[in-house]
């Protein structure tokens, strides 16, 4: 045991050494403080470690954490951490069952080909385009909320001023999101894909009005602020 660590002369510690605890040390570190970071596992890293699922199978997947888009570039570039990333080319797929046969939606792969797949599966247009006009508006609450995720906390009028959308600040912070999901989308389908960011792991439903689904939800879309 070093002098340090016997007379405790450490300007701060961390207990738990997740990914959350690992970004605070370096920046503690780089300001020029001594920091004690304490895990109780023999690796560092939390929900952000990458494991070998499958038995022969070469591929690392992460148990818990699969938002990267919540990394911040800014985090990235201030810590000197060599990560490439690569979008992924489908969103989502969501197979489905249709006057006795079967289709499913798929998002991605390109706008013509997304457009298409809305289109076989309603019938029209519609859908597709209440799709643009549904996240031209998250993207809009985004570019304007991911950046605060490294800046002191803003208040709520800040906020509001910063989005400068009352249609949008409506929507996403004042009334439940499924009110706008219902008003936007016909589809019950496509009502389930949009809500899936709002729902998932809330136990909640699309109107409570404690909004813990809008809380989920713009976690899921602000992402890189791209909505």
């Amino acid at each position: 045991m070093s002098a340090r660590e016997a007379s405790g002369g450490y300007d701060v510690v961390i207990v738990g050494g997740g990914h959350n605890g690992l970004v605070a040390a370096a920046y503690l570190a780089r300001a020029g403080r001594s920091v004690l970071l304490l895990e109780r596992l023999d690796h560092t890293g939390g929900a952000a470690v990458s494991t070998r699922p499958f038995a022969g199978v070469d591929a690392r997947l992460s148990r818990y954490s699969y938002l990267v888009s919540l990394l911040p570039g800014k985090i990235l570039r201030d810590l000197g951490l060599d990560v490439r990333l690569r979008p992924r080319t489908v969103s989502s797929y969501t197979p489905a069952r249709r006057d006795g046969r079967a289709t499913g939606l798929l998002v991605g792969g390109g706008e013509e080909r997304t457009r298409e797949a809305f289109a076989r599966l309603t019938g029209s247009d519609r859908e597709w385009r209440a799709w643009q006009r549904f996240y031209a508006l998250t993207g809009r609450v985004a570019r304007q909320v991911f950046p605060t995720l490294t800046e002191p906390l803003p208040g709520r009028e800040e906020l509001r001023r910063r989005i400068g959308d009352e249609d949008a600040w409506r929507m996403l912070f004042e009334e439940p999101v499924g009110v706008a999901v219902e008003r936007f989308f016909a589809d019950d389908l496509v009502r389930g894909v949009v809500l899936t960011d709002a729902l998932i792991g809330t136990f909640a439903d699309a109107h409570d009005p404690a909004l813990p689904q809008n809380r989920c939800f713009l976690y899921h879309v602000i992402g890189g602020g791209t909505g």
